[in-house]
């Protein structure tokens, strides 16, 4: 099933972040919550909006029937997804299924992908960048697939988000990235601040695998009931849990 996406209600306010924003709140949501598809959805349009490099987007995700597209900026993009599925291989399935993201510098010169690569550039796509995107519980949930006519333009956009993922261990902010537009900018923003709530989570887990003597997966779902049992926000419980530790 695909979800369209609409472009936001409002205009951008000046200094405002909003894909930041959006990538920062994805990361708190638990991966089941019902908003889930909600948020990429907005991720997506966001990022076709705001991304000079960027002619579509797309989201893909994993469920029990296999991978769909849940959101998309244009039919263009949903059509180099399908091509993918269907031949069961492709960047965007890479980059979820191992977590990290996958840039295609030259989708014509892509030997691997053969279904991918000739689909995308009948279409006039030159170049692509797939992104796994996590939700509260630390995992790839989905697949943010960035497509380009111009490999140039999304040549430092690429290079930037894989700084940003090579980083994200050591919790270090990548760039600044000056030569980046601003909507791109927020990207890497936003992708960063995700690291930065992921790792809150995951040491609150830590803590409470520890205090419990319990394994990973009991432990989220007792940060998720304590979240529950106070303000609803699971980055907020896990703060609580951290501080009380210290």
């Amino acid at each position: 099933m695909v979800t369209r996406s609409q472009p936001p209600a409002q205009q951008r306010p000046p200094g405002s972040d909003p894909l930041a924003s959006c990538l920062i709140d994805l990361a708190g949501t638990a991966d089941d919550d019902s908003t889930v598809n909600t948020r990429l959805t907005t991720i997506v349009q966001l990022v076709a909006d705001l991304v000079d490099a960027v002619a579509f987007g797309s989201v893909t995700r994993q469920g029990e029937s296999g991978y769909s597209t849940v959101a998309v900026s244009s039919e263009l993009a949903l059509a180099v997804d399908e091509a993918q599925y269907a031949d069961k291989a492709g960047p965007c399935l890479d980059a979820l299924d191992g977590g990290s993201p996958l840039s295609v510098p030259r989708i014509d010169a892509t030997m691997i992908w053969p279904a991918f690569r000739d689909a995308a550039y009948k279409l006039g796509l030159r170049s692509s960048l797939s992104i796994p995107l996590f939700a509260g519980r630390g995992l790839p949930v989905a697949a943010l697939n960035l497509y380009s006519h111009d490999p140039a333009a999304m040549a430092p956009l690429s290079a930037a988000v894989l700084a940003a993922y090579d980083d994200a261990p050591e919790g270090r902010p990548p760039g600044p990235y000056e030569d980046l537009c601003p909507g791109a900018q927020d990207l890497i923003a936003g992708l960063t601040g995700a690291f930065a709530v992921r790792a809150t989570i995951q040491q609150a887990i830590g803590v409470i695998i520890s205090e419990r003597q319990t394994n990973a997966d009991l432990a989220y779902a007792l940060l998720r009931s304590q979240a529950a049992e106070t303000t609803g926000s699971l980055i907020e419980a896990a703060t609580a849990v951290v501080a009380q530790n210290r």
